[in-house]
């Protein structure tokens, strides 16, 4: 019996350009990412065991006769690259529907500069003159005219700077203020390239957007299998490098300009899954991985969580990835010398639910009080065109 076959487009206009499941996607990812921080911070960086490359394609890592427990921790590894590529993968979906609806590259940036920098711009400085006078090991004196306090603020044009002086030095997971900021330049990088897009009337050009993303891909992973550390698609054992970051962007952009060629169904979706899921843990064709992962990405977007759309309507995921780290970072930094007669496991059972609950807050404050009100200014940008659902790649609001 043939499989009954959805298209990526018909979902599109069905839902009147709207991917239903993005919303609840942001979010979970968000709160992964907090409760995977919390953990680090917590428990801290931990030493290696003999044998054991933390990481390292799973082939190896059996030959080190790994406990169960490291050897849980590495099967799941691939969920822990997955959770930023999916975040660009799906901004490039939606940030290229953006683009596609309103070419015009004054109105394009000026939509991103007003989602982007009001709300960053806010936290850095919260982080720079708040919280760092409130828990740094230095005179306040020092502190403020010390250099590195003043490169905290380039962390607004995308100039990352991840410490401020004398804070956090003795956390767990130490010297670190916002590690989430790390994704700037490639997020930077990518609208560079949508400019590139723009300019070339590319986001008019779905098909040949498509054999481009399909070309690289071939260059990609011919490279990937000829000089592996030439173009490392790993940065270390959790993260994608910036450049792979990038390109998961740009297969999500692919994905969107040619949806009448991506059909979905439950069976794909778990195939793409496990099959990510494989080339992850062995190490190979990992630059095919990101397609199967964008997939999925895709999938679960086309998806329906209707009960979390009732219960949530604000878009709280950016303000989770300015705040969970500083905040996290601050609740140990507070609440550990406290708790340090218990294990770590107890210790991180009652400082991450502080710490959603501090983010959340945060968060809807930054939602409230900047970012949908920076929002509201779009309206003096050039008004973006209706949509027309009916092309192949159906508009995203």
């Amino acid at each position: 019996m043939p499989l009954k076959l959805r298209w990526l487009n018909e979902d599109l206009i069905a839902n009147k350009g709207i991917g239903p499941g993005f919303h609840f996607l942001r979010h979970a990812l968000s709160l992964i990412i907090v409760a995977h921080h919390c953990r680090i911070a917590v428990f801290g960086v931990q030493g290696a065991t003999p044998g054991y490359v933390k990481g390292a394609p799973i082939g190896e890592q059996l030959s080190s006769h790994l406990s169960p427990g490291l050897l849980l921790v590495e099967l799941s590894r691939p969920a822990l690259f997955s959770l930023v590529g999916l975040f660009f993968a799906l901004s490039g979906f939606l940030v290229f529907a953006s683009a596609a609806r309103a070419p015009d590259i004054k109105t394009f940036f000026g939509n991103r500069a007003l989602r982007l920098l009001p709300a960053l711009s806010v936290e850095v400085a919260l982080s720079a003159l708040i919280l760092g006078p409130l828990v740094t090991e230095l005179p306040l004196r020092a502190y403020f005219s010390d250099p590195q306090f003043f490169r905290y603020f380039g962390n607004i044009v995308g100039e990352v700077t991840f410490t401020l002086p004398g804070v956090f030095l003795h956390n767990p997971w130490p010297d670190l203020v916002n590690a989430n900021l790390w994704t700037l330049p490639p997020e930077l990088g990518c609208y560079l390239l949508m400019l590139a897009m723009l300019a070339s009337g590319l986001t008019s050009k779905r098909r040949l957007l498509g054999a481009l993303t399909l070309a690289a891909l071939i260059a990609f992973q011919l490279l990937e299998i000829a000089a592996p550390d030439l173009l490392p698609v790993r940065a270390d054992s959790t993260h994608f490098t910036p450049w792979f970051i990038v390109f998961l962007f740009v297969v999500g952009a692919a994905f969107f300009a040619n949806a009448d060629l991506i059909p979905l169904h439950p069976l794909f979706f778990l195939g793409a899954a496990g099959v990510y899921w494989a080339l992850m843990l062995l190490g190979v064709l990992q630059c095919v991985a990101g397609v199967f992962l964008a997939y999925c990405m895709v999938y679960i977007g086309m998806a329906g969580f209707g009960w979390f759309d009732r219960l949530l309507k604000m878009d709280l995921s950016y303000g989770t990835y300015l705040y969970g780290f500083p905040l996290t970072q601050a609740s140990v930094y507070f609440l550990l010398p406290a708790l340090r007669d218990f294990s770590h496991l107890t210790q991180y059972a009652i400082i991450l639910p502080l710490v959603i609950g501090a983010t959340a807050l945060f968060a809807m404050s930054s939602w409230i009080f900047i970012e949908k009100p920076a929002l509201s200014l779009r309206r003096h940008l050039v008004r973006e065109p209706a949509p027309n659902l009916s092309e192949a790649g159906a508009r995203v609001s």
